[in-house]
């Protein structure tokens, strides 16, 4: 039986955490906004921390960050949306000369982050992630701050997609990186994403490459995830990478399997 650690109200509604029998699951009205395998636990990380979640990311589209993380192994990152904290921990245990900061909007998600996901803390203690409290465009307006890559996952769910206008958001994050990997709900071939694309070539930022956790060949009469890959010219080499090579266990195997998959399908944008 899944287990309830939080429910608490938060800037866009209730903020959750639930623990299942594999992970931790963190959650906005319901909606699945990333979640950690609980073995190998925090304790695989730091002793320290306990049996916490730990750094295996649960939540396929957050594996496609990693595809950030080989681009630039070294450098600094910029992400839009903590959330439960669990892509940035996945990211920085996998990459650890790389640094990060993390901007959220919601006092209460950044709180449950830090209380329910150990890493979180452990990350910034060791001043590899800044987690910031504010809103995405205020924070890209007044840090004035450069970066090697910028991760977008400030959508909740497909109605927040069709509420937000992109355009203002793709602009700051131009001004603050030339590389883009922004995650956004919709279908191909209508024209869903068109309003996004529109945004990143308002900027002359070029539009290279969409990501699918699943199969872009699959065809499903719905929206589903995709990760905008812009200003990459280049996709990452699937096989050059092997996530979670050293954790125990079926499922950071399997995990590891289906980055493998999803870096192994970009498909070029139109």
């Amino acid at each position: 039986m899944p287990t309830v650690r939080l429910e608490r109200e938060g800037l866009f509604g209730p903020v959750g955490v639930v623990d299942t029998a594999e992970a931790r699951r963190f959650s906005i009205r319901g909606v699945l906004q990333g979640a950690s395998l609980l073995v190998p636990s925090a304790a695989s990380v730091d002793p320290s921390l306990g049996n916490g979640p730990g750094p295996v990311i649960e939540t396929r589209y957050q594996l496609a960050w990693f595809l950030a993380g080989q681009r630039h192994p070294s450098g600094r990152g910029l992400m839009l949306g903590l959330g439960g904290g669990t892509g940035a921990v996945g990211l920085l245990d996998q990459f650890p000369d790389l640094r990060m900061d993390a901007v959220e909007a919601d006092p209460a998600m950044a709180a449950m982050a830090r209380e329910f996901h150990p890493l979180v803390g452990h990350f910034e203690r060791l001043g590899r992630l800044g987690v910031h409290v504010a809103e995405a465009g205020d924070f890209l307006e007044r840090s004035g701050e450069q970066y090697d890559f910028a991760i977008v996952d400030v959508t909740v769910d497909a109605d927040s997609v069709a509420r937000t206008d992109p355009g203002p958001l793709v602009g700051a994050v131009a001004g603050a990186t030339r590389e883009c990997w922004y995650r956004v709900f919709g279908s191909l071939p209508d024209g869903d994403l068109r309003a996004l694309f529109d945004g990143f070539r308002a900027c002359d930022f070029g539009v290279d490459w969409l990501y699918s956790p699943v199969s872009p060949h699959v065809p499903i009469p719905r929206a589903r995830d995709w990760i905008v890959a812009a200003g990459v010219r280049r996709p990452p080499d699937p096989d050059a990478f092997v996530p979670y090579a050293g954790a125990r266990g079926r499922s950071p195997r399997a995990i590891g399997e289906a980055y493998r998959k999803l870096a192994s399908q970009p498909l070029r944008a139109a």
